[in-house]
């Protein structure tokens, strides 16, 4: 593997004859009322890639009203009518087919931030969403001439990350992304008698107050930047969430409020407010009484489990489900009965691809100080090589290069003491890279997967040491 000095451009995968790609903003007509025409098929061709139904004009202009907000950059990959015109299909194609406005390939990307748990705070990431390809144009080269131009995007716009969310584990892999964070889907029993129910071991301070959702827009952006701030894994949120969150856009049906949202927001002793819950009920029908929660989103712990003792001093429930909670969730060790809190599953959320390892790393939390070498491997030639990795003081300078801070010689401290041979060596894909980074899975976990190459036994409990953090990352946002 030759030493690459900067991240590098991959080389763009063509389509196949007869397809065509562009790349265009989420615009709205002049007014700002309504989505333009290429904007809205693109949408509808999206959605509906995802079995959603045909979005109405009404439903099209308030999604396409986010995305512009988001600055989405939309990607179609689309049928040349002429060429298409002399293939047996063709006919069949114009006739019964949908017009040529919508795309058979569907890629939006765009920028938010992603905290890596690093001194210097999160750090720009781009961000990849409603990848779709038409079933009728596949093995055409659609998705990875998509994915490689994106790349290549964020790699001449400086990203040191792209991130996305998949629907299926065995896509993404082969272009560098690794699984980086997962979340629980968790069900809460609130009853009381037997000591089976929901109680605190402390009554966390301050004071939960109900709250009108549509109120809420500056306590969501307090709370979510508070969150955010202190969370590794989080990646900031798009548009939507903050519709959602003040019952502005029903997740059933988007030109609709949400009329059976309720919210609270916790206060905390000074005045202040550390965080909001949202939440319906979930209809008298269900047994037993059930609370929804759409999104629990908290500054700080003592929040994060007011909010929780609120939804269990609600009326009339037993039961309280969220779909989103992190794996390590300071809400089961501060039950009496930790039993109430079952783990219902656990999927994946957050994808990570490394572009630039040098930044990233930088950006990335350390569990300890020392220094190893990395051999990476990146299949897409974008920043594939040798790299040397130095941690003091919970702070990374990653070299390119297997001679730079982290290895003998280099001058200054136990890590450059001995001989070369005395650096431990950590040889990655950039695809399992991407899953250590957020600390998801142990260096240990991924040599005992026979994921680390040739690195040792030796090398990988001096890596570990340095890499392997104590908890597990959240990602609160999907997009």
């Amino acid at each position: 593997m030759a030493d690459q000095h900067s991240p590098q451009q991959p080389e763009i995968a063509p389509l196949a004859a007869g397809l065509r790609s562009e790349s265009f903003p989420a615009a709205m007509d002049p007014g700002g009322k309504t989505v333009d025409a290429q904007t809205a098929a693109f949408a509808r061709t999206a959605q509906q890639g995802f079995y959603d139904p045909w979005l109405s004009d009404e439903q099209i202009n308030r999604l396409g009203q986010a995305l512009v907000k988001d600055e989405q950059i939309l990607t179609g990959v689309y049928v040349d009518r002429d060429a298409a015109a002399e293939q047996y299909w063709g006919a069949a194609l114009g006739e019964v087919g949908f017009d040529p406005a919508h795309p058979v390939g569907t890629f939006v990307d765009y920028d938010k931030t992603l905290n890596a748990g690093g001194p210097a705070g999160p750090l720009p990431a781009r961000l990849i969403t409603e990848v779709t390809v038409n079933a009728s144009f596949r093995r055409r080269g659609i998705l990875k001439h998509l994915m490689t131009s994106a790349l290549s995007r964020a790699v001449a716009d400086g990203m040191a990350v792209a991130a996305l969310t998949v629907s299926e584990g065995g896509i993404y892999g082969r272009f560098g992304f690794g699984c980086a964070t997962r979340e629980a889907s968790v069900r809460v029993d609130l009853g009381e008698g037997n000591g089976q129910g929901f109680a605190l071991r402390s009554r966390p301070g301050g004071r939960v107050i109900s709250a009108d959702p549509v109120k809420l827009d500056d306590v969501i952006d307090s709370s979510f930047a508070g969150f955010h701030a202190r969370t590794r894994g989080s990646i900031g949120r798009q548009k939507t969430y903050q519709l959602i969150s003040t019952a502005r856009m029903n997740p059933e049906d988007n030109s609709a409020w949400n009329r059976k949202l309720r919210a609270a927001v916790h206060v905390r002793e000074d005045g202040s407010i550390g965080g909001y819950v949202t939440y319906r009920h979930e209809g008298w029908e269900t047994t037993p009484g059930t609370i929804r929660i759409y999104d629990l989103i908290a500054a700080d712990d003592q929040s994060h489990l007011a909010l929780w003792g609120y939804i269990a001093g609600l009326d009339l429930v037993r039961r309280a489900t969220v779909g989103t909670a992190p794996l390590s969730d300071p809400l089961q060790s501060a039950l009496v009965n930790p039993r109430s809190y079952q783990v219902q599953k656990l999927s994946d959320v957050l994808w990570v691809r490394i572009l630039d390892v040098v930044t990233a790393l930088q950006a990335r939390a350390w569990a300890g100080d020392g220094a190893f070498r990395l051999e990476l491997e990146d299949a897409l030639g974008i920043t594939g090589g040798s790299f040397s990795v130095r941690v003091d003081d919970g702070a990374a300078t990653v070299s390119p290069g297997a001679d730079g801070p982290g290895s003998a010689g280099s001058g200054g401290g136990p890590a450059a003491a001995g001989t070369a041979q005395d650096i431990p060596t950590l040889q990655v894909s950039v695809e399992t890279l991407g899953s250590l980074y957020l600390g998801d899975v142990s260096v240990r976990t991924l040599h005992a997967a026979g994921r680390l190459g040739t690195t040792t036994a030796a090398d990988v409990d001096r890596i570990s040491r340095i890499m392997d953090l104590a908890t597990p990352p959240f990602c609160a946002t999907h997009f």
